[in-house]
């Protein structure tokens, strides 16, 4: 059952803690949204989720930064953005900018393509680039089309790093309204960003009320198939050879293989901060599990949505609650424990059909067609 919630403009509530001018966070608003959902309790373990997909128009957790970043380029005066996703940040640009009035050029994976909302593509304004190459290859191409032509790159880093830290604030006022704390804070792993987010928010909370919030363990979940923390920070790497067949990737989205050494190191000061960690969760084990945490969303009021095959449409809160269920499972969180799993995403309905893309490049050609969208959206 629902147990907190705020509607209508978190971003907009703790706009006074941004860099971004107040007035144009509003501007830029679409009524961000976040609440807590309290689930049966686990093996002696109270188990609640941060839902960050039901109260917010994209229906991903990334409405929050991209409300951010969206007014920081209306701060600079920038009428045109470039930006790269795996889908969600794609179609909160998309649907942003729209509404502030920017124009955008999204470049995404072919295997992305499902992912993006047709009304948001063909919607004016808005140019559609998909890339056959690498992840490091599309950014490359990004970078070097945002250098050559000025149109900066929304989210910036700094966005990122700043629009997840509201919600460790989000989660203070939770706190001292529902008279709770958390042990542990759980939830899927790909760049990083939201975790590293929430925690350096939690050390602003922490500078203002010492003694008001408990530090949650951090315990970050990553797919078999793409697990860099892991191996970077616990040297579990995946055993290989010719017998062992590689993993299918069951969530696109959390598709980070290549992680830069600052991300790293603050993963790992994050982790000794907290004294938390991150665990690779098997193929095997997370569809082992997958029913059962969907059957306690669903029970608890959360809505999964589910692709015509009948299968989860995206899976990276689940993986959060998963491997919640897999710790309590194997006592890393004991009965008597509090856990916050967060729900990324995942209650927004699947797009009815496929879209089809403005511009199609590949490795060799990416920086070209990328300039070549980015002219027919400028002013």
């Amino acid at each position: 059952m629902e147990v907190y919630a705020q509607d209508g403009g978190v971003v907009r509530r703790y706009a006074a803690r941004l860099s971004a001018d107040p007035a144009l966070i509003d501007r830029a608003s679409l009524r961000e949204g976040g609440r807590i959902v309290q689930l049966a309790p686990q093996g002696g373990v109270g188990l609640d989720v941060l839902d960050l997909s039901t109260a917010n128009t994209t229906g991903t957790f990334k409405s929050w930064m991209v409300c951010l970043a969206v007014a920081q380029c209306l701060r600079k005066g920038s009428p045109l953005v470039l930006t790269q996703s795996s889908g969600n940040t794609a179609n909160a640009v998309a649907a942003y900018a729209a509404h502030a009035g920017l124009r955008a050029v999204v470049l995404h994976p072919p295997a992305s393509r499902r992912r993006i909302v047709p009304e948001l593509a063909e919607a004016d304004g808005v140019q559609f680039v998909e890339v056959d190459a690498a992840e490091d290859e599309i950014k490359t191409a990004m970078v070097a089309c945002s250098e050559a032509s000025g149109v900066p790159i929304a989210p910036a880093r700094e966005d990122m790093y700043e629009g997840h830290k509201l919600r460790a604030h989000f989660l203070a006022d939770a706190a001292r309204e529902l008279g709770r704390q958390w042990d542990w804070h759980v939830q899927a792993v790909s760049s990083g960003y939201g975790p590293l987010g929430h925690y350096r928010g939690l050390r602003e909370v922490l500078r203002s009320d010492p003694g008001g919030v408990r530090v949650p363990r951090f315990l970050g979940v990553q797919q078999e198939a793409v697990a860099p923390y892991v191996d970077a920070l616990t040297g579990g790497g995946r055993e290989t050879g010719a017998d062992r067949p590689v993993p299918a990737v069951l969530e696109p989205t959390l598709f980070r293989r290549a992680l830069t050494d600052e991300l790293v190191a603050e993963m790992r000061e994050v982790c000794a901060f907290s004294r938390g960690t991150v665990r690779r969760l098997a193929n095997t084990r997370y569809l082992q599990l997958e029913p059962r945490a969907v059957t306690l969303l669903t029970e608890a009021g959360v809505s999964v949505a589910r692709d015509d095959a009948g299968a989860p449409w995206e899976r990276a809160g689940l993986y959060a609650l998963a491997g919640t269920l897999a710790a309590i499972e194997e006592g890393l969180i004991r009965p008597g424990e509090r856990a916050l799993a967060v729900f990324t995403g995942g209650s927004a309905p699947a797009p009815p059909r496929t879209y089809e893309p403005h511009w199609l490049a590949d490795r060799t050609d990416a920086e070209e067609v990328t300039t070549r969208a980015l002219d027919k959206l400028r002013p």
